[in-house]
């Protein structure tokens, strides 16, 4: 098995600085082998290198500029450095490759939630258009209307991400009900402030969760062939 290979299997057992290692001492007689830039772009930010993830996947957008999930990935790497209006174009980007992606509104939404609601809620909506089944773009569409005072349009979008998941608030479950708006973020250190308003919990990996949304694995073995 190829160092590349290993560092994959790293990756996806979540031992991210051994996957780090083993992409960038693959890289060093590979350097510009798109699927090891990905990988390690990704292993980057998980690691909370956050500039090094940007540097990595803007030489795959040199190299591939119509390619939506790239700039969806570099525009999360951008958030986490709080480069929000950078982040947006990026995701700006996403959007106008993939018009009809309900999941590119939803990555966008969770961007526009730092710097303008209004838009944010109006991306979930167009989600939910969508892809009626998306749950989670019901529930953080709730939090958007939460954030703006608005309660009832609010308990309508979490009863209907919970009837889409057939969750029961009022069941006896042994998790506390409210559980269910505050959807688990992959990276908890996305707020630097933990006083911060409900949308910093919105869950960062919307981006990951529906089947219309690429599975990274899937997707470099299509696109990075035309790379290497």
């Amino acid at each position: 098995m190829s160092k590349l290979e290993k560092g994959k299997e790293l990756f996806k057992a979540a031992k991210f600085e051994e996957a780090l290692a083993l992409f960038s001492s693959f890289l060093k007689d590979n350097k510009e082998h798109g699927d090891a830039l990905f990988f390690r772009g990704l292993a980057y930010r998980k690691t909370e290198q956050f500039q090094k993830s940007v540097d990595d996947l803007s030489l795959l957008i040199n190299r591939l500029p119509d390619t939506a999930d790239l700039y969806s990935e570099r525009g999360v790497s951008y958030f986490h450095l709080k480069e929000y209006k950078t982040a947006l174009n990026d995701m700006n980007k996403a959007v106008e490759l993939e018009p009809e992606n309900s999941y590119r509104y939803s990555s966008r939404a969770y961007i526009r939630g730092y710097l303008d609601i209004d838009g944010a809620i109006k991306d979930y909506e167009k989600a939910t258009q969508l892809d009626p089944k998306d749950d989670i773009a019901y529930n953080n569409l709730g939090l958007m209307l939460e954030k703006q005072g608005k309660l009832k349009q609010a308990q309508q979008k979490f009863k209907k991400s919970n009837e889409i998941t057939g969750y029961d608030p009022d069941a006896k479950k042994e998790v506390e009900p409210e559980v269910k708006k505050e959807v688990v973020a992959e990276q908890p250190k996305i707020d630097a402030n933990p006083t911060e308003s409900s949308i910093g919990r919105v869950m960062l990996d919307v981006f990951r969760n529906k089947e219309t949304r690429k599975e990274y694995f899937n997707f470099l073995k299509t696109i990075f062939k035309k790379s290497n």
